[in-house]
């Protein structure tokens, strides 16, 4: 297994370790910022240090070997990270979905929520407030999925990790390692 991906996957591990620590100690747990920062975090940072460790021992590369060296930490990390989120909100802490959909419910028992709603959506103008409800309901249960979350974790830490394997790349070819 190559250093990068170690890296990766070492980073991974420590983000589990961090949000289950902080659901074992109650901190934090509806505000989820806090962890979001960190996971970045530890994904830049895979991501620096495995290709900085790749670009020690490389005499001559090119850009394109750097950032697949880059991805070599942020996909192990992606993967681990998304399927980890799946099992987070479907078994472990399902309390937290279920505590934002109770959030809307409560919003919608008044009335200036749902006259708020017809204003700013066109097409639910015609809607009575029943309708308004179920569909606000249907669509936040949608979204406080543990399938939706797992794939927007994916996607977009999939993203981000190439556009942090092409940014580190340039950056130490331009900046650290000056041919």
């Amino acid at each position: 297994m190559k250093f990068p991906t170690k890296i990766g996957i070492a980073a991974a591990l420590l983000w589990i370790a961090i949000k289950l620590t902080a659901w074992l100690l109650g901190i934090s747990l509806y505000d989820i910022k806090n962890f979001v920062f960190i996971n970045m975090f530890l994904l830049t940072a895979s991501i620096a240090v495995g290709l900085y460790f790749v670009k020690l021992k490389e005499s001559e590369s090119n850009l394109l070997n750097d950032i697949k060296n880059g991805m070599l930490a942020g996909v192990p990390y992606t993967v681990i990270v998304s399927l980890f989120l799946y099992f987070y909100y479907e078994k472990i802490y399902p309390e937290f979905n279920q505590s934002k959909v109770y959030e809307i419910e409560i919003k919608l028992k008044d009335p200036k929520t749902i006259k708020d709603i017809q204003r700013s959506n066109p097409g639910m103008q015609n809607k009575s407030a029943s309708e308004i409800k179920h569909e606000v309901i249907s669509n936040t249960k949608s979204i406080y999925n543990a399938k939706f979350t797992m794939l927007v974790a994916l996607l977009a830490l999939m993203l981000y990790s190439t556009i942090n394997s092409l940014l580190i790349a340039v950056i130490y070819r331009k900046v650290v390692f000056r041919n």
